[in-house]
């Protein structure tokens, strides 16, 4: 058994539903029911049984519960201990993701990260989807939220969950004349369009190119940017059009309104959690299962 196993099996004792728990835990119900199968199995019996008003503890579990609710707080207390007498005040738990996605990301998980484990410091870095991947694989992240890429092209011992398959659009300055209709507009009325976009060989300008690459043309490339954020300044500003996801409108931040308009054909990217094969510490395991559990839960893949 683990730490996770237990507080999910605390939560649904203190809500008395394994749908309240998942709320509480801000996971799916899923991911809840599964953990607390896994520990009933490892202690030979059944901590809940289900009645018409929701979920009752059982009185083997009403005693295993009330010892394991101080044995987590004496772990959590001994875990200070040892953090404390090494000079540190947290565990650390480094995520990388690109400067587009805390609006997908931050509402659908990190802001309850520090509700779930409160002993555990988060460290963000900000960076393009190449670099993700690339200090991945040297060691230098313990996860990362990027761009999907074909499992032929995953660098070798990294392992990737999806999370989300999101809608591309068209973004642009207000008055620009191809953002006076609400109506999806038609890829092959960009072409001449000035296109600013980003990361050509990987990203969101790769998957800009095969677009117009299916319609058998090549976008009008005025500008590339190393982040999203300098992107829509520059949309902004009037400087040219760009094709980003839908998510990356969510953020606050930008100095000016931008319009948006969806895209015929339709063209959606996909965005996954990313982690090295080799085993991590279980509390490592444990922070990763609850990022992935959590943005999986909030933003469906096919959504």
């Amino acid at each position: 058994m683990d730490i996770r196993q237990i507080r999910y099996a605390l939560a649904v004792a203190r809500e008395r539903s394994f749908t309240g728990a998942a709320q509480r835990l801000h996971i799916s119900q899923s991911s809840v029911s599964e953990q607390v199968a896994v520990l009933e199995d490892e202690i030979g019996f059944r901590l809940f049984h289900r009645t018409g008003r929701g979920v009752e503890t059982t009185e083997r579990g009403r005693s295993f519960l009330a010892e394991a609710d101080r044995v987590a707080q004496d772990f959590f207390g001994l875990s200070d201990t040892a953090r404390r007498l090494n000079g540190a005040s947290y565990e650390t738990f480094t995520l990388g993701m690109g400067s587009g996605m805390s609006g997908l990301v931050v509402p659908n998980a990190l802001q309850h990260f520090g509700e779930i484990f409160p002993n555990v410091q988060l460290r963000i870095v900000t960076a393009p989807t190449r670099r993700i991947y690339n200090q991945l694989h040297s060691d230098q992240l313990d996860a990362g939220i990027a761009i999907e890429l074909p499992a032929d092209e995953l660098p070798t011992g990294l392992q990737a969950v999806p999370i989300a398959n999101i809608e591309m659009v068209l973004i642009g300055h207000p008055d620009h004349h191809l953002l006076d209709d609400d109506a999806p507009i038609d890829l092959g009325r960009l072409i001449d369009e000035p296109l600013i976009t980003n990361e050509l060989t990987i990203g969101y300008g790769q998957i800009v190119t095969s677009m117009f690459a299916d319609i058998g043309a090549y976008p009008n490339i005025r500008a590339v940017a190393d982040n999203v954020d300098t992107l829509r300044e520059m949309v902004a500003a009037g400087m040219g059009v760009a094709i980003i996801p839908r998510s990356a409108l969510l953020q606050a931040g930008i100095s000016a309104p931008l319009g948006v308009r969806a895209i015929t054909p339709e063209r959606r990217i996909g965005f996954c959690i990313v982690r090295r094969r080799q085993a991590m510490s279980r509390s490592r395991e444990s922070y990763f299962s609850f990022l992935s559990d959590a943005l999986s839960n909030a933003v469906p893949v096919t959504a």
